[in-house]
């Protein structure tokens, strides 16, 4: 009596092994992020792919702009959904983001067609092949962070509740991780702020020293104008390469303090509206839809930043606008529109800087027009990211 028949056995071993598989998940994510390798979200969506074994995962986080709304950051096994949103009211992963209670769904196709939210951007339609759904929150502490979905197909197994209980544990434990790695970064940016405002002071100092010595070097040599023109005149040349030295130094330490490689796309984008306020006379709206700060290479966000500094420069000196509003997108194409309230595109002028943004689409095989809106005129400006 008591004793464990076969199949027990069986079942217990099974459980065991993916108690450990959640394990090593778990403990693989938390060394990768503390360590800095890889992409956070993307890490924990595969790590949780794999050992569920489901063919679709994803990780939604709440929009910052758009209150009331999850964006989905990662989408792996449907990738064209990366980027898209859902509001959180009358969703499942939104009951699960506001509540902080896990959820199993048997038909999480045929749930989504009975959503009654609005305002998100993923269609019933695109989730119907899709079948067992275990929804999980990413809870640090206190705070949730976002949910964690994994979905199998419609004729795959359902998720039980045992199921649900290791991922809870596994999202908790990641959750937590994420946050960690979130306060080494910003500890790490504080880092560089507080280098960046050390080494001004330290150039503070240098370019005042140099400057006054170069101004007692030219006194100096106007004093010998009269008396010895070679001499004043080798003076003044060494005082023109000091001048030289102390501009090019200056420019190297500038250049250094204003490209931080650990700014993202959206704070870089932020910090360029804000220096072009006081030549607007205005603040621009701008508004982020998608991953705009985790999923887009380098280069494509250094062409936008060009082509949005443009792009404001021209509204300053010819719109004569008093609004102005900014779109950034990121899901399959990164996108930038700017409208303005302006007179509109002249006949003439603007030429040299509009024809530099269609160069910039075009060396990364994207788009640009410009048209006119009611009124003013609509810059748009559009790459591949895949």
């Amino acid at each position: 009596m008591g004793q464990k028949t076969p199949p027990d056995y069986a079942r217990l071993l099974r459980e065991s092994r993916r108690r450990e598989s959640w394990l090593r998940a778990s403990n693989e994510i938390t060394a990768a992020l503390l360590t800095g390798n890889g992409s956070d979200l993307q890490l924990v969506t595969s790590h949780a792919r794999d050992v569920a074994g489901a063919p679709l995962a994803a990780i939604a986080l709440p929009d910052d702009e758009r209150p009331g709304t999850l964006v989905f950051h990662v989408v792996l096994g449907a990738e064209h959904l990366t980027g898209a949103s859902i509001a959180m009211e009358g969703t499942a992963s939104g009951r699960v983001f506001s509540s902080g209670t896990p959820l199993l769904i048997d038909n999480y196709g045929d749930a989504a067609a009975t959503w009654q939210g609005d305002g998100g951007s993923v269609s019933p339609s695109d989730l119907k092949p899709l079948g067992s759904a275990a929804i999980v929150p990413l809870t640090a502490g206190d705070a949730i962070l976002g949910v964690l979905l994994l979905c199998r197909l419609r004729d795959e197994p359902l998720f039980e509740q045992s199921d649900l209980d290791l991922l809870r544990n596994f999202a908790a434990h990641a959750a937590l991780a994420l946050r960690y790695a979130a306060a080494r970064a910003d500890q790490q940016r504080l880092v560089v702020f507080e280098d960046r405002d050390r080494i001004a002071r330290d150039l503070h100092d240098l370019v005042i020293q140099r400057i006054y010595a170069t101004g007692m070097a030219l006194e100096a040599a106007a004093a010998l104008v009269a008396l010895d023109p070679e001499d004043a005149a080798a003076r003044v040349r060494l005082a023109v390469d000091d001048l030289d030295q102390t501009i090019q130094e200056i420019r190297t330490t500038v250049f250094a303090l204003q490209h931080p490689p650990s700014e993202s796309l959206r704070s870089v984008v932020l910090a360029e509206i804000a220096a072009a306020v006081p030549t607007l006379g205005f603040k621009p709206s701008v508004g982020f839809t998608g991953p705009v700060g985790t999923s887009v290479h380098a280069e494509a966000g250094k062409q936008l930043l060009s082509v949005l500094r443009e792009a404001l420069s021209n509204v300053a000196r010819h719109a004569h606008a008093s609004a102005v509003a900014i779109e950034v997108a990121c899901a399959d194409d990164l996108v930038l529109r700017v409208t303005d309230n302006g007179v509109g595109t002249p006949a003439s002028g603007r030429r040299s800087g509009l024809s530099n943004m269609s160069v910039r689409a075009a060396r990364l095989g994207g788009s640009f027009h410009i048209a006119p809106a009611d009124p003013g005129t609509e810059l748009y400006w559009s790459v591949p990211l895949r």
